[in-house]
């Protein structure tokens, strides 16, 4: 695989990359900036920490203080979100892996990564499992212990 061919691979992946590193980051900023004003609001307002303690245990302070989480992450979001990662991954090495034999001079790039995609997919598979048997054995999925 010549350089060219390399750059025009390479170059999109790492802009974007970089993009959504950017983008999450940011996002990520903005709602722990809004989460500590509310906690700020909050603090002004309740009198003492018994005050804050007695609203904390009703039904709306449960759901206040659930909500002030930075990110909710089930296990089931971070197992699927492996899942999906991992069938991307593996079809996008499979296709790089069908193309080494259809564009000439490419045989080499389109093999290494069409395997270290297929290999990252697989690896994403084997997370998604494991994450799966162990959030049922610590009691993180319904049907686990507790």
């Amino acid at each position: 695989m010549n350089s060219d061919s390399l750059a025009v691979i390479c170059v999109p992946f790492m802009f974007g990359w970089i993009a959504w590193v950017i983008f999450g980051t940011i996002r990520r900023y903005k709602i722990a900036k809004l989460q500590a004003e509310v906690q700020t609001k909050l603090l002004d307002k309740v009198g003492s920490g018994q005050d804050l303690l007695a609203y904390a245990q009703t039904e709306a302070g449960r759901d206040m203080l659930e909500s002030l989480k930075v990110e909710r992450h089930s296990p089931h979001a971070r197992i699927i979100g492996a899942l999906q990662t991992s069938i991307v991954m593996i079809f996008l090495g499979l296709a790089f892996l069908f193309l080494r034999g259809r564009i000439s001079g490419t045989e080499e790039g389109f093999l290494v990564f069409g395997t270290l995609s297929t290999m990252l997919g697989v690896g994403f598979a084997l997370s998604a499992v494991a994450s799966y048997y162990l959030s049922k054995s610590f009691g993180l999925l319904n049907g686990g212990r507790t």
